[in-house]
């Protein structure tokens, strides 16, 4: 039996480690999976052509039989193909998953409701080690789209709303890479308070203004400050911040700007993409 399974990548308004709120919008690179269900034990990851540990598939696909044994298979071949870049803070991980549980539920004649599959992934990336929360926010907008505001605790959808299209998605990729785990918790959760309320900034509609506040919290906890982002704002960006745990900068552009906007800002490394709603 075989599966296919398709993600959109996302980028960060409020990274939930400090409070366990977090917020994400849906972006336009994406991650594609295949899952061949066979009767063998074993799980196999192949990820853009190469052989990688399935250590993390493994457990997607074990939480996937323990919501839905009727899907009966003992083991897997999975291959994914990506365009998301991996460590650099723009949810390479929740696309995988959902895009692996999403090929395992096709594959298995399942209709699976989106965001149990998203909960499946989010507790499967805690036990693999992962995710520090989870990353529920940062898979729910993968998975769905538009902008997200959740509860990453009881992995609970707080809203959903649609982002303003009318903007490209510019990311800046620096040198370096931050893996979650090596991000340092302590120093960005003693800033929860300024956190906080970039998060109710979001909510009350301050999406761009809560974007850069949090993206200068996660910058000086990991020792970057808001360099790359100050430079797009001066450049005439409408919004920018560091996603997830870092190290890329996520920027907005007007689409009409952008040529003028990619002109001043004068940064390699960088990708252009677009808002992705439902």
């Amino acid at each position: 039996m075989k599966g296919k399974g398709v993600s959109g990548g996302a980028l960060t308004v409020i990274n939930a480690i400090a409070t366990g709120f977090g917020s994400a919008f849906g972006i336009g690179l994406t991650t594609s999976a295949e899952v061949v269900l066979v009767d063998e034990p074993g799980v196999t990851l192949s990820v853009n052509g190469h052989e990688a540990d399935a250590g993390f598939a493994k457990g997607l696909l074990e939480g996937f039989k323990e919501a839905f044994p009727e899907s009966e298979f003992k083991g897997a071949d999975v291959k994914t193909q990506s365009d998301i870049p991996q460590s650099k803070g723009l949810k390479s991980s929740s696309a995988a998953a959902n895009a692996i549980l999403l090929a395992a539920a096709d594959a298995s004649g399942i209709e699976a409701d989106s965001l149990d599959l998203v909960r499946i992934g989010a507790k499967a990336s805690i036990a693999c080690g992962v995710s520090v929360t989870g990353a529920f926010d940062d898979a729910s907008a993968c998975m769905l789209g538009g902008l997200v505001f959740t509860d990453n605790r009881n992995m609970r959808l707080i809203e959903h709303r649609k982002m303003p299209e009318e903007f490209a998605v510019v990311i800046h990729i620096p040198d370096g890479e931050i893996p979650t785990l090596a991000f340092p918790k302590d120093k960005f959760k003693a800033r929860s308070k300024e956190v906080e309320a970039a998060f109710e900034k979001a909510v009350s509609g301050d999406v761009f203004s809560a974007i850069y506040e949090n993206g200068r919290c996660v910058g000086e906890s990991i020792g970057i400050g808001t360099i790359t982002a100050d430079k797009a704002l001066a450049a005439k960006a409408s919004a920018a911040g560091i996603s997830g745990t870092g190290p890329a900068t996520g920027i907005l552009v007007k689409k009409e700007n952008l040529a003028s906007f990619l002109d001043i800002f004068e940064e390699k490394n960088c990708i252009i993409t677009t808002v992705r709603n439902p």
